[in-house]
This record gives structure tokens, C-alpha cells and sequence, in this order.
């Protein structure tokens, strides 16, 4: 009877576990997850969530060419910077890649004065790479510099992507 209640409690175990995993990597758990996280992280939840569709299609284990990986196709060195604990691997777990994400869209945001495009344009082709293009230009939080990245397809179509077309004047 011993052995029997303990192979219950087993496949028990493993179906919840089961569970817990198709809940946790499902497409549809991953979208609510992404719009949580945002909220959460006080970030756009449209934004937030047209740049998770953009990186990875809420893939949890899309990597990409370059070694970025996850839904928010962060690199493992990125996580290392905002994370100084960040554990190799973990960028697969959807809830911490997300987390990550707008910890670092977030710090983005700020260094970058509150303006979306500057701040999708670094997460897309770099810190680095915008500073240095943007460098004694005042940002002012409204203005849309999309068109400071022309030259740069990949990242003027991703700014395309994720923020709302711009107001005619």
C-alpha cells in the first residue's frame, strides 16, 4: 500500500511539475507575463510589449545570431551589467529574462532623458552607439530622433516596430 500511495504522490509531482512548465513557456502565459512586468516595472505595457514581439515572438528560447538570447534577446553580458548575480542560463526562464529586460529598458529610459526613440535605438544597436551619435545634442524627451538612424536599416525599422507612427504636423 506504502509503495503505491508513494508512486501517486510521484506522478503527482511530475504532473504538476509538467504543468508548471507548459504554463510557464506557453505562448499566451508569456504574453500576460510581459504585460505584467511592465506594469509592474511602471514601462509602457504597449511598448513594452510590441518589443518583446519584436526580439524574440515571445519565443522563451529564441537566440539569436549574435548570442542573445531569450525573449528580451539579451546578451549574457548585458544581464551580467544589470545583474552583478546574473547565472548563466537563466535568461531561458521567461520571468527573470523579462525582468531583466526592463530593468535595462528602464535604465535606458532614464540615461536617455525619457525619449522612447533614443531609448529603443540603444537597446537595439547600443549604449555606446547612440551616445556617441547623439553627443552634444541636448535630448529633449519629445522629440523624435528616429531619423538620427536612417543610416542604420536594422535599427530604424526596429524603432518602426515598437513606437506608433509618428504625428504629422
Amino acid at each position: 500500500m506504502a509503495k503505491r500511495r508513494k508512486r501517486k504522490l510521484i506522478g503527482m509531482l511530475l504532473a504538476i511539475l509538467a504543468l508548471s512548465i507548459i504554463l510557464t513557456y506557453n505562448p499566451v502565459s508569456v504574453r500576460v507575463m510581459t504585460v505584467a512586468v511592465a506594469v509592474w516595472h511602471k514601462i509602457d505595457p504597449a511598448i513594452f510589449y510590441r518589443l518583446i514581439r519584436t526580439e524574440s515572438s515571445f519565443r522563451s528560447f529564441a537566440i539569436s545570431p549574435k548570442s542573445a538570447i531569450g525573449l528580451g534577446q539579451m546578451r549574457e553580458r548585458t544581464a551580467e551589467y544589470i545583474n552583478s548575480e546574473h547565472k548563466r542560463g537563466m535568461l531561458f526562464v521567461p520571468v527573470y529574462n523579462l525582468n531583466l529586460s526592463a530593468r535595462y529598458l528602464s535604465y535606458l529610459y532614464q540615461k536617455f532623458n525619457g525619449n522612447w526613440s533614443l531609448v529603443l535605438a540603444a537597446y537595439n544597436w547600443g549604449e555606446s552607439n547612440v551616445l556617441r551619435r547623439m553627443k552634444g545634442i541636448q535630448i529633449d524627451p519629445d522629440e523624435d530622433y528616429r531619423d538620427k538612424f536612417r543610416d542604420i536599416p536594422e535599427t530604424w525599422n526596429y524603432i518602426a516596430k515598437i513606437l506608433p507612427p509618428r504625428k504629422k504636423a
